[in-house]
């Protein structure tokens, strides 16, 4: 079974914390002192990513590993689909 999106996410952040509505964590782009990073999880399953010191989402997916396509829920069988 896939994990959700925002498992894998958190999963690979730092000095995660819960808060109202979803996590705070330090920014994996720069050098973060404070939780700046905020993640939460969509309607849809999807992650929801934002830097509040300005860091792109680009930027946060690279230093996370991951590629803004891993922030969706990945459907069954759409790898397939996109081969034919």
């Amino acid at each position: 079974m896939l994990s959700k999106p925002v498992e894998r996410v958190l999963g690979r952040l730092e000095n995660v914390a819960e808060v109202s509505g979803g996590w705070t964590a330090r920014c994996p782009t720069h050098d973060d002192n404070m939780n700046s990073l905020s993640i939460g999880e969509g309607k849809d399953g999807r992650a929801l990513l934002f830097c509040h010191a300005g860091c792109s989402l680009n930027e946060v997916v690279t230093a996370l590993g991951i590629r803004v396509r891993d922030l969706f829920v990945q459907r069954r069988g759409a790898d397939e689909k996109s081969s034919l």
